[in-house]
């Protein structure tokens, strides 16, 4: 299982953009091994942010992140035209890959509108693969995405696979079984990352590794080594640790508070979304060290 972290947006305590942040949030990844980012997604909050703000926000991590991991670009919007200016910079900034939700305003009624929509935008980045980004829960979009994977096997030439944020597992798997060897599914929640490792999933991508990658990564080496005992307990940590931050402004707001407490300080969050204040914050990182998740592993 490979991890690839949702990577949250920093701004200072006026909302604006911070980007001389970025370095050292891309310096911190880099240090556990971080594969690729997935950048001005639900966690980096895009839909809050302006085009021009995302383009730069962009731009910068392409420049920090280069040789050392990939950069997915979020570019779904409710207009067409402006999902399709941002996967055109995209492919000129150097993204390894883009992505979008489908529109969730006006939404599509079914399969074949959404890869309608997803090859229009495509078209004007047509040479770098596409991420389809799948949750109903934010979107109000549900359209199983095994429905849209088959239908755009044959309309998207750039089709890569799927993000998949949602806990239908079911739907998961009849997207395992269709992509095959040809496209990746990557798993958008990090709550049901063991379970969909048991039913094939290689890939996972989330905003829960930017403060709890650690237990994770040692779930992986245990389920490597056939330890699932030992893996069931990182994974009840990780749940936990989750849980816990959640309580804190809901899992966007509370995972960000928690990320700033275990690396670079992203700042706020952008309104309508609260942070935690500074007593919450200091009651959060009491609850996550209780739990053991600001605890050095033992060195094995």
């Amino acid at each position: 299982m490979t991890l690839l972290t949702a990577v949250f947006t920093p701004f200072r305590p006026d909302g604006s953009l911070a980007l001389d942040v970025v370095g050292d949030q891309a310096d911190a990844l880099a240090q556990w091994g971080c594969r690729g980012v997935y950048v001005g997604g639900t966690a980096g909050e895009g839909a809050s942010m302006t085009t021009a703000e995302r383009m730069g926000l962009l731009e910068r991590w392409c420049e920090v992140a280069a040789g050392r991991f990939d950069v997915i670009a979020h570019v779904g919007h409710t207009s067409l035209a402006d999902a399709r200016d941002l996967a055109a910079h995209a492919q000129q900034a150097g993204a390894q890959a883009i992505s979008a939700v489908p529109p969730y305003f006006h939404r599509p009624a079914d399969a074949a509108a959404v890869v309608d929509f997803v090859a229009r935008l495509t078209q004007a980045a047509p040479d770098v693969p596409f991420i389809y980004y799948h949750i109903p829960g934010v979107t109000g979009v549900t359209v199983p995405a095994s429905e849209v994977l088959a239908g755009a096997r044959d309309r998207v030439p750039t089709f890569a696979g799927i993000k998949f944020a949602h806990d239908d597992l079911a739907d998961l798997q009849r997207c395992l079984h269709l992509a095959g060897d040809s496209y990746e599914l990557y798993v958008g929640s990090a709550r049901l990352l063991l379970a969909t490792m048991g039913i094939g999933a290689r890939v996972a991508i989330g905003s829960a590794y930017n403060f709890a990658a650690p237990v994770f990564l040692r779930m992986i080496e245990h389920v490597e080594r056939g330890e699932l005992s030992e893996a069931r307990s990182c994974q009840f940590l990780a749940q936990s640790a989750i849980d816990t931050a959640s309580a804190f402004g809901g899992e966007l707001a509370g995972f960000k508070a928690a990320a700033n407490l275990v690396g670079p300080d992203c700042g706020p969050c952008r309104p309508p979304l609260a942070s935690p204040s500074p007593v919450e914050v200091a009651e959060l990182r009491d609850r996550l060290d209780a739990i053991g998740l600001l605890t050095p592993a033992p060195s094995r």
